[in-house]
């Protein structure tokens, strides 16, 4: 799924942004695979070009004028955010953008390695960090498949476009030029930066090298929202390892791009993209081999045992999980104590082990740092955080808070003192499977307590849709933007106070905010203003403070209720195709599928 990204823009607002595109379609996934529209899902004909495994292609070979070998193969894979004709390549008009295409259509600028740590240039040949500037270095053979040279022109042009988006590049840079040469990129900065910031905030992984100038330089001068309706169907431009054939109802068709300054590496034709609508399908296609590989892939042991040997599973840390997404407007989840009854409810132990006890866990502390990673960044203050009781439900600490909230019990049901009944909807979104689990646990603890929920499963775009126009009153929502970045915690904070995904729609208020103190009394903070500082400090002794003041707002104001982290499941085969060997370092960016081609690490037998 997810790849949840800056592409969602948190500057229009979110009943213009629906009135501007719709509320349905919105395939914006970080980190999970899920449902497509239904509407759209058995509206297919006989225009595919693709569409059937990776023995499409005879196996022949040919070459590239001087080039290396090319095997006749088609590597096979799937979409499961739409119907491809109904979805598009410009990836700051977040309706209907399918990255699943996107990401190996456009290099990224880097990658982090979640084996060695480490940061990998990509579109990049280098990165120089000062207190004043960030200069980048554009590969010299970086090249558009029009055979053009990437220039700092594109990049300028990019940069400028993602700051009318409020993409967080901004947080720290004010002004972007070109440098010495063409292929050289300078941000100046607001004050000196936090390098770890600007590095995750470059090699975030849904940052894609997309801007051609001569298609993107009529929204220099127009409104955001002009940028947003631009669907880009028609010439798209690469600078990624393959280039947009076509696309029919059935599938992307991408073809080997030879401009590409790692073509060598590339020995087979292209990748197909098959449109499927859910978990099931797609367990499905690697079942009966139809698919070579899937990006992102929940399957539970007993679907895992029935897959063919030559599927390989690749488990790499999500820094991304199911929770729980209150609307802050709302009469009852808008209060406090409310939502901290529900923390306390809700076993957070159980709804790991029943959604998938291989890949999930439970996060220790309510907050918005990664559960591995809370320890070392909230230090001594660790055991003082609230833990709502991890492994079990904490009836009576939540019966007292509703007490306290002017909420009574009456014929087994908690009710306000208006007469009001404390439930409602609860939103999910369909095809998860294993969010749908979680969400059956979730709600039928919360209802032998006494709310009163019904579950509403809503296709994808739907989903997304109600959650931007802030039309909800508590539903499963992921509560960190997932990948690298949020192993730090500034990205994760800071994405919980305005969740640009849904531009906001969770409505939670800005400013200051009055808490109960870390060590007694009360403590006032304005949480995304200190969040903020966290991107123009170099002093570690100050990060780690201002992390520790927000992360202790976020366990008792909870603006998210973060549940479970898990495990990224992703899927390659090797019957017809060369992988790397299981634990090995080329493995760990993600995602491999996209990542491991570009290498030369992912190639068809010959």
């Amino acid at each position: 799924m997810s790849d949840s990204t800056d592409r969602y823009s948190d500057l229009v607002s979110r009943r213009r942004f629906v009135e501007l595109t719709g509320a349905s379609g919105i395939a914006a996934l970080a980190g999970c695979t899920g449902g497509s529209d239904d509407n759209s899902e058995n509206d297919t004909t006989d225009d595919s070009s693709g569409g059937g495994g990776s023995n499409d292609g005879s196996g022949d070979e040919s070459t590239d004028s001087g080039g290396p070998s090319v095997v006749d193969k088609t590597l096979v894979g799937a979409t499961n955010n739409g119907v491809p004709t109904n979805l598009h390549l410009n990836p700051e008009a977040t309706q209907n953008y399918d990255p699943r295409a996107g990401n190996f259509v456009f290099e990224r600028f880097a990658a982090y390695n979640f084996n060695t740590k480490e940061f990998e240039m990509g579109a990049l040949e280098e990165w120089a960090i000062d207190e004043e500037t960030v200069t980048l270095t554009l590969r010299d053979d970086l090249k558009w498949d029009t055979g053009e040279d990437v220039t700092a022109r594109d990049v300028l042009t990019q940069f400028r476009l993602m700051k009318k988006m409020g993409a967080s590049l901004w947080d720290f840079t004010e002004s972007v030029e070109q440098g010495g040469d063409d292929k050289t990129v300078v941000l100046n900065l607001k004050r000196p930066s936090n390098p770890e910031v600007i590095k995750h905030t470059l090699a975030n992984g849904s940052l894609r090298l997309y801007a051609y100038h001569p298609t993107f330089e009529q929204f220099l001068d127009k409104d955001a929202e002009e940028l947003q309706q631009f669907k880009w169907e028609n010439d798209v431009v690469a600078s990624g390892p393959f280039s947009v054939e076509s696309k029919s109802k059935q599938s992307w068709e991408l073809t080997r791009n030879p401009e590409y300054y790692g073509a060598d590496n590339v020995n087979f034709a292209g990748i197909s993209l098959l449109s499927r609508g859910d978990n099931t399908a797609l367990q499905q296609g690697l079942m009966g081999r139809e698919l070579d590989f899937v990006t992102s892939l929940f399957a539970p042991p007993k679907i895992v045992a029935n897959f063919p040997d030559s599927v390989e599973e690749i488990s790499i840390s999500a820094k991304w999980g199911y929770g729980v997404l209150f609307n802050h407007d709302d009469p009852d989840f808008g209060k406090r104590k409310v939502r901290q009854a529900v923390a306390h409810v809700i076993n957070r132990q159980q709804v790991a082990e029943n959604a998938g006890p291989r890949t999930k866990a439970p996060a220790p502390k309510v907050t918005g740092v990664a559960p591995n990673d809370q320890e070392a960044w909230l230090g001594d203050a660790y055991d003082s955080f609230e833990s709502y009781g991890m492994a079990e439900s904490q009836t009576e600490k939540a019966a007292s808070l509703l007490r306290e909230a002017g909420y009574s019990k009456e014929g087994g049901t908690w009710k306000h003192s208006s007469g009001r009944t404390l439930g409602g909807t609860y939103y999910t979104p369909a095809g998860w499977t294993d969010w749908t689990t979680a969400t059956n646990t979730v709600v039928d603890q919360l209802n032998s307590f006494g709310f009163d929920f019904e579950i509403s499963q809503k296709p994808t775009g739907d989903y997304f849709g109600g959650y931007i126009e802030g039309n909800f009153k508590i539903g499963a929502f992921y509560w960190m933007p997932g990948g690298a970045r949020s192993a730090f915690p500034y990205f994760p904070l800071r994405w919980q106070l305005n969740i640009p995904d849904i531009d906001g729609g969770h409505n939670f208020s800005e400013g200051e905010q009055t808490v109960p103190g870390m060590d007694g009394g009360e403590m006032t903070i304005d949480p995304l203003s200190e969040i903020q500082e966290v991107s123009t400090t170099q002093d570690r002794a100050k990060t780690e403070e201002i992390i520790k003041r927000v992360a202790w707002h976020h366990n008792q104001n909870l603006p998210v209720l973060g549940l479970v982290s898990k495990l990224d499941q992703s899927w390659l085969t090797d019957d017809e195709w060369n992988v790397p060997e299981a634990g090995s370092d080329e493995r760990a960016v993600k995602w491999p599928s996209e990542w491991l081609p570009r290498q030369g690490e992912l190639t068809a037998k010959k």
